[in-house]
């Protein structure tokens, strides 16, 4: 919904400058999404959600305003004096659908002038963005956005039988509207029609034959009342749509229906001459329903954490318009306006004070206590973990803890012992109790690859069964093994966001660990506060050829204990950034036995405040680097907690850095 600012004044008074006036109107729950200067004016749009269509109207906005600023709501006069002929002696009006038009009126005026508008009125016009047409069809505009309430002007001498005939369309029946778009007509539709064919999709768009042109004379004005329903399927149907189908859609107010004709007849005679016939016609077999809704003080303050008087509720609902019809101790009885159709409920009512009230009064409690028992602390984490890992794509899998001893052929992760032997085994290729997750992962991707499935991104949660030294019950460990498809380090960065979600604030190391399983190359311990956490890596070409894979998978097998033991779910929080990070990205050349978390630790020793993080990104071997040596390169956030840092700053902190980690590794930097 556009508003222009100035004209909003002409509904209610107040001082205040445009931002003050989007802030508050957002405050109030009339979200102001954009202010853009239009000459001397600004058009504030509006997001109006769609249970309030009261609010798609000047005076709607205005009645919001009006509320904040605590100042009386101006509606315009909608008084003029009427010919001696009558309306009923000119026209009929028939509503065939009184279910998919409940209500409308019709008002006659004759000898109209038609004539570009006043100045002023296109301005007005123009400054919410619409285009002026001429002084009858900029009224019916200017109307229906000043009260959110749709009409439309015919010239009378074009209707048929100078008559008025609200039914469903025929099938095969065509119409032509102002915009030039052909409509294939059903008879699902509503239309306006006269003694021969229709002349407006009701409640959406008026035919090209009845339009109101430069030689009109006379008019027919129509306001009127459409369901919501038939409105919304027929401009889906027909993919038309305009200012009216919008509102209608939205339920329009049907009390505000005779008072927009009658505020468009006045303009009409104001600005473009003619008279009015006497009288309307007004087919309403709308029932008059007024909503009644008790307020109790004792619920809105319990609700809402307040002490709020009487009074100050009481001014507050008024000023909205709607009506005290009773007030006890402790009670109000509410008449809800008809425009109000969200409203029905107490906490409806409670709503609205508290939205006027403001919503910064009521008491936030800032420290909110959460404690977690320890006896569902492994299930917490183990379904926290389990949605993380879910959530960066990978798939669950369930497999056998009997395995075969072929299976567990290119060495194992956690013992080199052998498997313990069950007794009574069901095939008899597979006899030992798993002593590792991953080998049973490999078979998965080797199914999945057989069924054409070339990525299988998979983990597994569950138990291992490691052999002890005086052949008594196995040690059950609870294990988390991940394969994943994308590289190295990106499974790493999986691990890392695992214990990044869990909130495990201990340094997680790397070092470099040779193990059958993995490529020499890319393989590593992963340690956490001192404790052996698990291995990862990307597969030996001897497992690949194995297996016949057509890819280099990577899996990574955690201590799923130790996880359980170092989580904090009640979380950790950072506050927001108040001031931008800069990033310096470098490259070094090292010695080949030189790794990343020698590097990293390195820096981190310096402890320099304002390094907000340390990424690793790559590392290269080949030509321009002497052999022996590599490159690596990483990316540094830098950031102030009270300042935004120069340039000059950043450079002498790298410099610092490269220092350092020369004296230390030998490195210099990448040219």
């Amino acid at each position: 919904m556009k508003i222009s600012y100035n004209w909003l004044k002409d509904y209610c008074k107040y001082d205040l400058s445009v931002a003050t006036l989007a802030e508050r109107l957002t405050n109030a729950g009339l979200v102001v999404d954009a202010v853009k200067p239009v000459d001397d004016d600004y058009c504030l749009e509006i997001e109006v959600t769609s249970n309030r269509p009261d609010c798609l109207g000047f005076i709607g906005i205005a009645r919001e305003v009006a509320n904040i600023v605590r100042s009386e709501l101006l509606i315009p006069d909608v008084e003029y004096a009427a010919s001696d002929e009558s309306v009923n002696d000119i026209t009929t009006v028939t509503v065939e659908d009184k279910e998919l038009c409940p209500r409308y009126t019709a008002r006659i005026i004759k000898d109209v002038k038609i004539g570009p508008s006043p100045e002023w009125l296109q301005k007005r016009i123009t400054s919410i963005g619409l285009r002026p047409v001429n002084n009858i069809a900029d009224i019916t505009n200017y109307v229906l956005m000043e009260s959110g309430q749709p009409l439309h002007a015919f010239d009378f001498d074009k209707l048929s039988g100078k008559e008025i005939i609200v039914r469903r369309a025929k099938n095969g029946e065509t119409m032509e509207a102002i915009d030039g778009s052909k409509c294939a007509l059903t008879e699902e539709m509503l239309v306006i029609a006269d003694s021969q064919k229709p002349v407006a999709v009701a409640g959406i768009m008026g035919g090209r034959d009845t339009e109101v042109s430069d030689a009109t004379k006379n008019i027919l004005l129509e306001s009127a009342f459409f369901d919501p329903r038939n409105v919304r399927r027929t401009s889906r149907k027909l993919c038309l749509s305009s200012d009216s189908s919008y509102r209608f859609e939205r339920r329009a107010d049907p009390e505000c229906v005779d008072w927009a004709s009658r505020r468009a007849a006045k303009m009409i005679l104001e600005i473009a001459g003619g008279q009015v016939a006497e009288g309307v016609i007004d087919q309403n077999s709308l029932e008059s329903k007024k909503v009644s809704v008790t307020l109790r003080m004792s619920r809105l303050n319990s609700l809402l954490g307040l002490d709020i008087d009487k009074d100050t509720v009481k001014d507050i609902l008024e000023r909205l318009q709607f009506k005290i019809n009773s007030v006890t101790d402790d009670c109000f009885s509410v008449d809800v306006p008809s425009f109000r159709g969200d409203v029905y409920r107490e906490v409806d009512l409670i709503e609205e004070v508290a939205r006027v009230h403001g919503y910064d009064k009521i008491p936030v409690k800032s420290n909110i206590g959460v404690k977690l028992t320890q006896d569902n602390i492994f299930d917490k984490v183990t379904e926290k973990t389990k949605s993380v890992i879910s959530g960066l794509g990978f798939d669950e899998v369930i497999t056998d803890s009997i395995v075969g001893e072929l299976q567990e052929r290119h060495g194992n992760i956690w013992t080199d012992d052998r498997g313990i032997k069950i007794m009574n085994p069901i095939r008899q290729d597979e006899y030992l109790l798993r002593k590792a997750l991953a080998h049973n992962l490999l078979r998965v991707k080797k199914h999945n690859q057989n069924y054409g499935v070339e990525k299988a991104n998979i983990y597994e949660l569950s138990k291992i069964y490691l052999p002890q030294e005086d052949d008594g019950m196995p040690e059950e460990k609870e294990c988390l093994s991940i394969l994943g498809e994308e590289g190295f380090l990106s499974l790493k960065g999986v691990v890392e966001t695992i214990l990044s979600q869990l909130n495990i604030v201990q340094k997680l190391e790397s070092i470099h660990y040779d193990f059958g399983l993995f490529s020499p190359e890319k393989s590593a311990e992963l340690k956490l506060g001192g404790s052996v956490l698990g291995y990862i890596g990307e597969l030996s070409r001897e497992v690949i050829n194995d297996y016949d894979f057509r890819s280099k998978p990577c899996v990574a097998e955690l201590d799923f204990n130790i996880l359980v033991d170092k989580a904090n779910l009640e979380g950790s929080y950072r506050k927001i950034p108040m001031f931008p990070m800069v990033t310096r990205d470098m490259a070094i050349v090292s010695d080949e036995e030189v790794i990343w978390a020698d590097i990293k630790g390195c820096i981190e020793s310096l402890k320099i405040d304002c390094i907000d993080g340390i990424e690793f990104f790559d590392v290269y071997r080949g030509r321009q680097i002497e052999k022996g040596k590599k490159s690596i390169a990483f990316r540094l956030i830098f950031r102030a907690d009270d300042r935004t840092l120069r340039s000059d700053e950043v450079d002498a902190l790298q410099e610092k850095i490269l220092e350092n980690l020369s004296n230390a590794f030998g490195v210099k930097l990448r040219a």
